[in-house]
């Protein structure tokens, strides 16, 4: 009977052991009870029991700690499959992720497959019917709880330079999301694991660290193409969690932020570029001396003065090249302006 219940348990098939004990228990050795096996068999039952109840909760264990390590990849995949559906069609933002259709037999493309989808989250659904069955849910959830609260500040916890490279910054927020993702799902099919205000609870603990890290790494960032792709990375990170229904307002505050901060990079940059045009000035008239050179200056700075009917050469203009270069640079500096607003509704909060 012990290597029955052992084979049984090996195979990851805790409930038939449990249910073979429960017959065993109630059913068989009652009727046999004057022997000594039976009362043997009778005092080894709830020692099998805890083995089991221990085997469903270091699945559990090995399984918090598998999705601890898989998080990111969880994040990248779908953030991935938001920028796709934006890509497609921008008014799906928002609303709430449904699980893919069925892949055809055979197929196991990751990449077509939602980010819930990548992990096995059976050793949970197994563990909470063990733990019911055994009278201890109160104490399977509070370790579920418990685990993910801590793995919940580790995740939180940014890289020491992730200011210095995109890379960083997607790997902090994969993983943020990647979690919290996982923890959606458990809330939507764990069967009171955890509960909707247990969730909102560690969320609201997580947005402001979460806000407070980008701001603190993005202020030491100089370099506006980087600033750039963090604001890319937060809006495509905020389209995401709103798919999860997530309450997102306060990283919308923070792009405000980012935008303010990439305009003062840009000045900074400008100023240089202006001043070397002015230490490089001599403040004479700009001369041409054939009509290619003539249509040149018009063409680097459309200037709408008096010009004669018949233009005779040389020929000077009534301003110096300091004109048409800061000229070019002014719409330079507005061009790196508009480009933090590109697909970017400030607007847009929750």
């Amino acid at each position: 009977m012990t290597w029955f219940l052992k084979e049984k348990v090996s195979v990851l098939r805790y409930y038939p052991a449990l249910k073979t004990l429960e017959e065993l228990e109630h059913l068989h050795l009652p009727h046999v009870s004057n022997y000594r096996f039976s009362r043997q068999l009778q005092e080894n039952i709830p020692k099998y029991r805890e083995k089991i109840g221990e085997a469903s909760m270091s699945d559990l264990k090995d399984f918090l700690e598998n999705i601890r390590k898989f998080s990111p990849r969880i994040g990248e995949v779908a953030m991935r499959h938001t920028s796709e559906q934006l890509a497609s069609d921008p008014t799906v933002i928002g609303r709430k992720k449904k699980r893919n259709a069925a892949l055809p037999p055979g197929h196991s493309n990751e990449e077509d497959l939602s980010a819930q989808e990548l992990i096995d989250f059976s050793p949970i659904y197994r563990g909470l019917h063990i733990a019911h069955i055994l009278g201890r849910s109160p104490t399977f959830e509070s370790y579920y709880r418990a685990e993910r609260t801590k793995q919940a500040r580790l995740v939180l916890q940014p890289p020491t330079n992730m200011h210095e490279s995109e890379e960083s910054y997607k790997a902090y927020i994969h993983a943020v999301l990647g979690f919290f993702i996982l923890e959606d799902h458990v809330l939507n099919t764990g069967k009171g694991l955890i509960t909707r205000a247990f969730l909102d609870d560690m969320w609201s603990m997580a947005l402001s660290k979460i806000v407070t890290a980008l701001q603190t790494h993005s202020a030491y960032c100089t370099d506006a193409t980087l600033i750039l792709k963090i604001k890319d990375l937060i809006m495509l990170f905020c389209a995401t969690l709103k798919n999860y229904g997530y309450t997102i307002k306060p990283l919308w505050e923070l792009v405000r932020e980012l935008r303010d901060h990439y305009t003062e990079v840009l000045m900074q940059r400008w100023v240089q570029v202006f001043r070397e045009i002015l230490s490089k000035e001599d403040f004479q008239p700009i001369k041409v001396y054939d009509q290619e050179e003539f249509d040149n200056i018009l063409l680097s700075f459309p200037w709408d003065g008096d010009l004669p009917d018949v233009v005779t050469f040389p020929y000077s203009f009534p301003f110096s090249s300091m004109v048409p270069k800061v000229y070019q640079q002014v719409k330079e500096f507005i061009y790196a302006c508009l480009k933090f607003s590109e697909d970017l509704n400030l607007s847009r909060s929750r």
